[in-house]
Formats: C-alpha cells, structure tokens, sequence
C-alpha cells in the first residue's frame, strides 16, 4: 500500500508545528525520520547584517533536541549542487549553528563519498553526518538514503520553504510503486514570508511561492 500523503503549509514562527504533526500521527518520534531543507528552512542568512540563524531561533532549537531525544531521526536534505565542497560547507555551517550533534548519523567522513542516484538519473549525492546533498532531486535522495541505511522508518515528515520542494516529495512517495518505504509522509510548506521585514530585509526571489506560475502547487497546500 502507497503512503499517505499529509501536504500541509505553516507560517509558524518556529518549528513548534512538528509536535502536533507527530502526535497527529499516532507514529512514534523513533519511528519518525525528520528530513529538513537548510537554506530558509533551518538555516537564515540575513545579507545585510550577516547575521546566520537558526530559523525560529531557540524554540526550534529545542524542538530539534527533543526529537533527537526521543529518539528522532534527523537529516539535512539541501538543494545545494551535489559536491564535496557543498558538503564541507553545509557541515561548517551546521557545526556554527551548535546543531551537528543532532543530525550525527554515524555516517563517518562521507564527504568524498557518494551513492548514486539510481532511480531517477546518474546524478551523485553527497552523504555525511546528517547531511544530504543532491540538489533538487530531494525525494530520491531520501529514497536511496532510507533504504542504503536499511533504516526502519514508518513517518517521514519532510519541511521546506519553497512550496514546489514539498509538493515533489509528496508526490513521489504517494506513487504506488513506492509503497512500503514509509506508512505515512507528511510534508510541510514552511513558509518563509514571515520573516520580512523583521528577520530579512527580502526573499531571493527564487524562493518565492507565490509567484503566478505556481498557484497549483499552492493549491494542494490550501493556500491560494
């Protein structure tokens, strides 16, 4: 049977919004994997005052560390070009934001490392300590990452800022031949429009979801 798929969009100032996604679920947090996008998703870089975050600051940073606790499986998933040079830079950067310990998957080292994308094109992501680079191919990645690390996962809850990002996650494990991977797959639009003017002076215009072209996706996400 194909997962179900939860689409659903958050303007929440933090991750709070993952507690009432979990407990909605009736899935234990140690049967969960928690896949975050980093660029406008954890990780905020305001340009002018070049001032890097955690986006929702201190509250997300404790709802990450109970999930960890809890037992929670967490993953980076950034849509960064796959190399080794993104690699060590995502992980500098998850080192400076005091969050590398939660995202420690074992994986050791991995930075010259690669698994090759085999279900959807020869494209090569970059795996290591939590971190997965493989650019926009995000659901794939995390296909080949679960089942390479034979891990026993029933919930994926998936969280991005740019609504095209959630939407290809959902649609890709709502295939029926992807059934079995996970029992149910929640995937969230996080919304950064909040955090202008008072967190950043703008959005990169390639990460703006409300742009005319996009209403669709928007759509599945209730918004309009």
């Amino acid at each position: 049977m194909a997962a179900t798929i939860d689409y659903k969009h958050s303007s929440a100032p933090s991750l709070e919004f993952v507690h009432t996604i979990v407990e909605n679920s009736g899935i234990p947090i140690n049967k969960t994997l928690f896949a975050f996008d980093w660029d406008l998703t954890l990780k905020v870089y305001n340009r002018v005052s070049q001032d890097m975050f955690v986006r929702g600051r201190a509250e997300s940073v404790d709802v990450l560390h109970h999930l960890k606790k809890e037992g929670g499986k967490l993953v980076v998933v950034t849509a960064r070009d796959p190399s080794p040079l993104v690699w060590e830079s995502v992980n500098i950067e998850l080192n400076t934001l005091d969050l590398a310990e939660l995202f420690d998957d074992g994986i050791k080292g991995e930075k010259k490392g690669s698994i090759p994308m085999t279900t959807a094109s020869d494209t090569l992501m970059y795996v290591g300590h939590g971190i997965i680079v493989a650019g926009y191919e995000k659901a794939e990645a995390l296909d080949v990452y679960c089942k390479s690390q034979d891990l026993e996962i029933d919930h994926l809850v998936f969280v991005d800022d740019f609504v095209v990002n959630a939407y290809n996650v959902g649609a890709y494990f709502g295939q029926p031949e992807k059934s079995g991977l996970f029992k149910k797959v929640s995937t969230v639009w996080w919304d950064p429009l909040g955090l202008v003017p008072h967190e950043l002076p703008s959005l990169p215009s390639s990460e703006n979801s409300y742009s005319d072209y996009l209403a669709e996706y928007r759509k599945v996400f209730g918004v309009g």
